[in-house]
């Protein structure tokens, strides 16, 4: 019964797995060809014979440029007004529409108006116009104009690095923390425009309708045109290109606001799919973000996802999507077949298997829970939860060899008198050598470790301080605690003791992790700490084989 319930938990596993790899080749399809009928996967509504297509409004030869202006103006329905307040500050030369995909880039030095300085206002927006080339100056009842709006400034939560030095008190002062929590004027130091140049056709009124607040049409005739896609990235600019204006707690005489922002603009040509793609995900991400969501994401975990979808190459974003459900895929049938090779065998089956390595993983497991736990606003419920399951599992693993006894030395001494056989005496050596080479080798440099962070590094508090010194611990002992068991297996050349079909599940799941390690953002301990069990599980396979 048992082992149908294993075939029946992996057969749905599986099929859960295939349903979210064809949704995203649906997605995918969705997002690249909108217009694009294919059976059972992307059915489309016929499309009647004669019916007119949309198509680019620009046609080659044409050319344009772009121009965009910094105003404290929301609109331009009064050109005339728009122009008097309005500051021209970056011009795109003439380019030929030969070239669908543009990539111009400039870095701007955008003065605040003293009017704004002095009323601690927020109301300043860039527009980016593109048109035909050969004006003076935009030319804003043009009916082919493409144009888009971003706004510069915005009063957000001021935030304070509140790392110092514990040692000489080097770091934030009582005023700087004291404002942490004011709400102060900041300026965008990151605008990415995008510009969809491709002639994409659709049928009479069924464009997409994400794309509908976006679209321009025109209509003369028979002729059914567009506008080119023009809009700001909203996945380009995170917390970090947030700049405060004030180093103070409000705006005041003692502390003006800033007279200029520095802007890094660009006006990148893309594909409608890369522009739907993230359109999509800047949707979801508001959604996340509501009150009503299951999931309540912070701004750090809005921001990484930002990043993951923005900086990273689409190719390297769908393949790290697959990997990504391979990565759970795997996951889940390791810990499947954790759970059913520890239940299906007694304490007698487990001789062979490292006390020490047992003890090093729970260790590992619950340390690494508590420093989540202390970090949950950071950190995402999901993988919280996953961590609370595997520190969970770890626990149960452990009270199945090791008994209470084995941590105390007269119990220890009955344990070793009742235990015989290769196995137990081959099992007791290898933890003695393993406590020896952790009291006299990793212990010292943990504590060398420990006291360079202490003095060299910035922390928050003394908490701090020693949390990221217990996650060094954790990440050493996940290396450590595998070593004991290698070397059992070398002593008593087998490896029947080990569940191997977990093991292959978890070998094949640390290289999808080293597929993170390159892609997704993450800090340098962890990406090392990713890449570190390579070695170790290339050994394993080694000893199987």
């Amino acid at each position: 019964m048992a082992g149908r319930t294993s075939k029946v938990l992996s057969a749905a596993a599986v099929a859960v797995f295939c349903w979210y790899t064809l949704s995203l080749v649906r997605l995918a399809l969705q997002l690249l060809y909108p217009a694009t009928h294919i059976p059972l996967i992307k059915p489309l509504a016929k499309v009647p014979a004669g019916t007119p297509m949309h198509k680019l409004a620009w046609q080659e030869p044409f050319e344009y440029e772009a121009r965009m202006y910094v105003s404290p103006l929301d609109n331009f329905l009064d050109p005339a007004a728009f122009f008097n307040q309005s500051t021209l500050v970056w011009h795109v030369e003439a380019q030929s529409l030969q070239q669908r995909y543009p990539r111009h880039s400039k870095r701007l030095h955008v003065e605040i108006p003293e009017a704004q300085r002095a009323e601690n206002g927020t109301s300043l927006f860039a527009f980016l116009f593109v048109q035909q080339a050969g004006r003076a100056q935009a030319d804003l009842g043009d009916p082919l104009l493409a144009y888009a709006r971003a706004p510069l400034l915005s009063v957000r939560q001021r935030v304070v690095d509140r790392k110092r030095s514990l040692v000489d008190g080097d770091g934030p002062t009582e005023a700087d923390l004291g404002g942490e929590a004011a709400w102060v004027p900041h300026g965008k130091t990151r605008l990415s425009w995008e510009i969809v140049l491709e002639d994409n056709r659709f049928p009479e009124w069924r464009m997409p309708l994400d794309i509908a607040p976006l679209l321009r049409v025109r209509r003369g005739g028979r002729d059914r045109t567009y506008i080119p896609l023009l809009w700001e990235n909203p996945l380009a600019a995170r917390e970090q290109h947030w700049a405060a204006l004030t180093n103070g707690t409000s705006v005041s005489r003692g502390a003006p606001l800033a007279a200029a922002v520095d802007v890094d603009a660009s006006l990148h040509g893309v594909g409608l799919g890369w522009l739907r793609l993230c359109n999509y995900v800047h949707q979801g991400l508001q959604e996340l973000r509501s009150p009503r969501a299951l999931i309540q994401y912070s701004d750090t975990d809005v921001d990484s996802l930002k990043e993951m979808v923005f900086e990273v190459n689409p190719t390297m974003l769908a393949i790290t999507m697959v990997a990504m459900a391979l990565h759970m895929l795997f996951e889940f049938l390791a810990y499947k077949e954790d759970v059913s090779f520890w239940s299906s065998r007694g304490r007698d089956g487990l001789q062979g298997i490292s006390r020490s390595s047992m003890v090093m993983g729970v260790a590992s497991a619950w340390i690494s829970l508590l420093y989540m736990w202390d970090r949950r606003r950071e950190t995402n419920v999901v993988v919280l939860a996953g961590a609370a399951v595997g520190a969970v599992v770890e626990a149960w693993k452990a009270s199945k060899v090791v008994r209470l006894a084995d941590l105390w030395p007269f119990g220890r001494r009955r344990v070793q008198a009742a235990e015989s056989g290769q196995r137990a005496q081959v099992q007791r050596e290898v933890d003695r050598q393993t406590a020896w080479w952790m009291g006299r080798v990793c212990a010292p440099l943990l504590a060398a470790y420990a006291a360079f962070s202490l003095v060299w590094q910035q922390h928050e508090s003394y908490v701090s301080w020693l949390l990221s010194v217990s996650l060094v611990s954790v990440y050493s002992l996940e290396f450590v605690q595998m070593w004991p068991q290698l070397l059992i297996n070398h002593r008593l050349r087998t490896v029947d003791m080990l569940p191997l079909t977990a093991f292959l599940y978890r070998f094949l799941t640390t290289f999808i992790d080293d597929l993170y390690a390159l892609v997704v953002p993450m800090p340098l301990i962890e990406r090392i700490g990713t890449l570190r069990d390579d070695v170790v599980f290339v050994v394993l396979c080694y000893q199987w084989l």
